[in-house]
């Protein structure tokens, strides 16, 4: 009688032990959120990354958009954007890995999704590239870079590497 008596009073204690754990992980939550100015910098720091990428300047676009992306992690445009320029740079690798960040984001970004589809022409990978251009197809039919995909995949050549921001 007195074991099932403390088996019942240590249940007891252990689900008062959780409980007071998970309420105090909870303020970690709303510590780790991006802040409304947070979230401004990292508009204005993609914003100033793409202009300087308009201009030629790559090396400073990447550094505003690396710090863009600090400001706020979820940025998926500034994602896509430090792509076009790795892409622009020459490094492949890295523009697929940060395209596909940006899709993790968002998974229907179309600047995103036409980059990594760029990059899977370049790669000779059609299929990949017809893959993305299908998803491109039901999430923005419109966009300018399903078009430019289609283009691409119909002449059978790769499109240009260039930076181009987006709208």
């Amino acid at each position: 009688m007195a074991a099932v008596f403390f088996r019942k009073i240590s249940r007891f204690a252990l689900l008062i032990c959780w409980l007071l754990s998970m309420t105090a992980l909870l303020p970690l939550n709303d510590a780790l959120a991006v802040d409304a100015r947070s979230q401004s910098a990292s508009v204005i720091l993609t914003e100033k990354g793409v202009a300087a990428a308009q201009t030629g300047d790559l090396d400073a676009a990447r550094r505003l958009l690396e710090e863009a992306i600090v400001s706020n992690p979820a940025n998926a445009r500034a994602y896509a954007e430090l792509a076009a320029v790795q892409n622009a740079k020459g490094n492949r690798k890295l523009a697929r890995k940060y395209y596909l960040i940006a899709l993790a984001i968002d998974p229907v970004f179309p600047a995103a999704l036409a980059g990594l589809a760029r990059l899977n022409i370049m790669a000779g990978d059609e299929d990949a590239a017809k893959l993305l251009l299908d998803k491109l197809r039901l999430s923005c039919p419109a966009c300018t870079e399903t078009h430019e995909i289609e283009r691409a995949l119909n002449a059978g050549s790769s499109p240009s590497p260039e930076v181009k921001p987006n709208p």
